[in-house]
């Protein structure tokens, strides 16, 4: 989840603030990054400590289903069933990793390169919205943008690996409307839409899925729990099968 406090952001330069300028104004990119977090539930988006989700997914004319726990901080474990074989990926808050039997093989497979980041930023809890300086990352708001009927803001954001996240936030919402990830020379894109309150916490239930511009899939959400007890167990790279 999307994605700690952004509101403290100025503390460090707040003596270097001239006396007419209050010590805690914000720049119009951590102001934006506030309203976000305000506009996804606030406070009860803080108190998360687990999410279930449980989606179903159309992708290049075949059906699966996409099962994510999600634990904070930083864990993270996907399941997608498709074929009568299921993918597991996942991310203990040290090694990212990976089942697939559609290799031929059930053998867990630690991750590494591109393809660990994502899980490693998909298992940050909070996402990289929140406390987005302690996590290593630089943010530039680009600009508000037109794109088709909807006004958007987009920010950059670049990780300490160099990894370029954009983020468009829907300029009358502050819900986050598009993400688009850049891997090497791929381009990841996400649609997110139909956003729905869960406890207090907006949750989007429709999320497209492009790559370099080419849909590839549709996911619907069926069903969100929060706050469900998760065995650590479940997020750490199983021993060899």
């Amino acid at each position: 989840m999307t994605w700690r406090s952004v509101f403290a952001l100025l503390i460090a330069g707040a003596l270097a603030v001239p006396a007419a300028v209050s010590a805690t104004q914000l720049s119009p990119v951590d102001e934006l990054l506030a309203k976000n977090l305000e506009a996804k539930g606030g406070a009860k988006v803080r108190d998360l400590q687990s999410m279930k989700q449980v989606s179903s997914m159309s992708m290049q004319g075949m059906t699966a289903t996409m099962t994510v726990y999600s634990k904070r901080p930083n864990r993270l474990r996907q399941e997608v069933t498709f074929g009568g074989q299921t993918v597991t990926s996942g991310f203990d808050g040290v090694t990212p990793w990976i089942v697939n039997p559609m290799t031929g093989s059930n053998r867990p497979i630690a991750v590494t390169g591109p393809q660990a980041d994502m899980l490693r930023e998909q298992g940050d809890f909070d996402g990289p919205l929140v406390d987005y300086k302690a996590k290593g990352y630089t943010v530039e708001l680009v600009g508000l943008e037109t794109i088709g009927d909807r006004k958007l803001n987009h920010i950059r954001m670049t990780s300490a690996t160099r990894q370029v996240v954009h983020l468009y936030l829907d300029a009358a919402t502050n819900l986050e409307a598009k993400r688009v990830t850049e891997v090497e020379t791929t381009k990841l894109e996400q649609e997110l839409s139909d956003y729905r309150p869960i406890g207090g916490v907006m949750v989007p239930f429709s999320i497209r899925l492009m790559v370099n511009g080419v849909p590839q899939s549709e996911m619907k959400v069926q069903t969100v729990e929060l706050n469900l007890p998760m065995d650590e167990a479940i997020f750490r790279m199983p021993k060899g099968l």
